[in-house]
């Protein structure tokens, strides 16, 4: 089964980039965006496989299917 996921890309100071899946809420970070997507996709593929291992899957796939997410721009003062 696949899982279409939000997955979001900052480039750090530091350097590299920081990758997010909001859905999850797992994390991760790589050199390079493709580095970073790369590392996000295993860290998500772990985080659903432990699921699988806890019998806690379906709580998840209940959760994916009732949440949509919504992506916006806002503005804020500064």
């Amino acid at each position: 089964m696949i899982m279409q996921l939000t997955a979001i890309f900052k480039e750090e100071k530091e350097g590299g980039y920081s990758a997010y899946c909001s859905e999850l809420g797992v994390a991760s970070q790589g050199e390079t965006v493709e580095e970073a997507k790369k590392n996000l996709i295993e860290a998500c593929e772990l985080y659903i496989e432990s699921a699988k291992e806890l019998g806690m899957i379906k709580d998840i796939k209940e959760e994916l299917s009732t949440n949509s997410v919504l992506n916006g721009v806002i503005s804020v003062s500064v």
